[in-house]
């Protein structure tokens, strides 16, 4: 069976497995999630939650759908297996229409500014009222060397054209790594990130700084407004209300993680150097914000730690109470139990991704 056939069979056993109701709760609060602004328009938008809580939504217990129905199938043949787990890898786009391979439809997709080979379960009649210069805005799975089409996604003529490039900037601009799927743009991207951080040591003399909440705005207008004299451009940064309001902020700029602000940071290291601080509550509380905070970098708590391994230790087995832990032996693992997802893959650059529908969207 080829694997067109074997994918019409199996994805519907996926989607049953997902809404069967053993997953009810989780189900239940991605489907709030989606239709917080309201219900939805048509069929693509209906079945577009569910689609991402079968093949991306990380459940409470570890992994996604796909890996718990495979864990409880194993009696699935290999084939099928690998198929089944490489569709944890969805393509989300803005697709234009470029040509016809047999059965199969050819779309660029302006995020990525790659090219997919696409097939649907439906059969090639699903794509009978396609042309070339039209849209498809949706999803994909890979098949094997081709790619599936996911959901019901939504079609539009080559007159919305306008409008979707500035719908594939925004996703570009608001999930960086869907663009970073091309190495071209990733390669690009990391060698304006490695630029703007040389720019960054070059001004402030440090790759990280230490200032008051209320001078960050000032000095990063400064490092802004010297960096687009020597790169070009103009770049500018919204700065949040409660690093404004820190009483002091590093600005780090990792090699890997980019520019990054952290609040309180003078406080946090004034706490690595003496840590019998941490058993007070406020210590606590910090310390604690910066290890589980999942959108904390662990960059802070890695650079302070490597000041000194043995205060490092003290301090979070004051913290997690466990008498003889040492950073050089369990800091690692400590950070991954904490931030998994910062460490499930390669870091990608922060900067923003110079694809050409990005360009048209900020020239226009």
């Amino acid at each position: 069976m080829d694997l067109l056939a074997r994918a019409r069979e199996l994805k519907p056993e996926l989607v049953h497995y997902a809404t069967s109701g053993r997953f009810q709760r989780e189900l239940t609060a991605v489907l709030d999630r989606f239709y917080a602004g309201g219900q939805p328009q048509d069929e693509a938008n209906a079945f577009l939650p569910v689609d991402y809580f079968v093949h991306q939504h990380r459940l409470g217990g570890g992994g996604t759908v796909v890996d718990r129905f495979v864990d409880e199938h194993p009696d699935l043949d290999p084939a099928d297996r690998e198929l089944l787990l490489s569709w944890k890898d969805v393509v989300e786009g803005v697709f234009e229409v470029t040509g016809f391979d047999g059965p199969a439809l050819v779309l660029f997709n302006h995020v990525d500014e790659l090219t997919y080979r696409t097939l649907s379960n439906l059969g090639e009649e699903a794509f009978a009222p396609l042309a070339e210069g039209m849209f498809v805005v949706g999803r994909l799975i890979p098949l094997g060397r081709d790619w599936l089409i996911s959901a019901t996604p939504s079609v539009h003529t080559a007159q919305a054209r306008e409008r979707l490039i500035v719908a594939a900037a925004h996703v570009t601009l608001e999930n960086p790594a869907a663009a970073y799927r091309n190495p071209e743009l990733l390669a690009a991207a990391r060698r304006t990130q490695a630029e703007q951080r040389r720019c960054f040591i070059s001004y402030f003399g440090s790759d990280q700084v230490v200032v008051a909440g209320a001078e960050v705005a000032e000095k990063i207008r400064g490092y802004l407004g010297y960096q687009a004299e020597r790169l070009g451009g103009q770049v500018e940064a919204e700065i949040p209300e409660h690093v404004a309001r820190a009483g002091s902020v590093a600005l780090i700029f990792d090699e890997t993680d980019g520019l990054s602000y952290y609040a309180e940071f003078a406080r946090l290291a004034e706490i690595f150097d003496r840590p019998g601080l941490v058993v007070r509550r406020e210590g606590r509380d910090l310390v604690t914000s910066y290890l589980k905070g999942d959108a904390v970098s662990p960059v802070p708590i890695v650079r302070l730690a490597e000041r000194d391994h043995a205060k490092a230790g003290e301090l979070f087995a004051g913290l997690l109470g466990r008498p003889g832990f040492l950073w050089e032996r369990s800091g690692q693992a400590l950070l991954r139990t904490h931030k998994p997802g910062y460490f499930d893959g390669p870091r990608l650059p922060t900067v923003v991704p110079p694809t050409r529908a990005v360009a048209e969207h900020a020239g226009g």
